[in-house]
């Protein structure tokens, strides 16, 4: 072993100066490690600077306009039923099918 108490072993000694980061609240060492790190501060970030528009407050709503019914049911096209899926005829299938078809039956 080292002086700073580390595996030789160099994926060890990552995954020891990793975890060792990790308890004293610093970023990681290693570049993938690093990369996902920031993509988590990020990703934490975005919720709280979410939040932080949402309680400001906005101005006075405009009165919405109030659309007429007949218009909007005009625009929407009437739904027709969709078609049924074909069914293939039954062809005796899994192992006795299988079967069947092998001995010509």
């Amino acid at each position: 072993m080292s002086a700073d108490a580390l595996p030789e072993d160099s994926v060890l000694r990552r995954h020891a100066e990793t975890e060792r980061n990790r308890q004293l609240g610093l970023p990681p060492t290693d570049s993938v490690l690093k990369r996902h790190y920031m993509q988590l501060q990020q990703l934490s970030a975005a919720p709280a600077a979410g939040a932080a528009t949402r309680t400001t407050p906005r101005p006075a709503a405009q009165p919405a306009a109030t659309a007429r019914p007949a218009a909007r049911a005009a625009s929407v096209p009437p739904s027709r039923p969709q078609p049924a899926a074909a069914s293939q005829p039954s062809s005796g299938g899994g192992l006795l099918g299988w079967l069947k078809r092998l001995l010509g039956a």
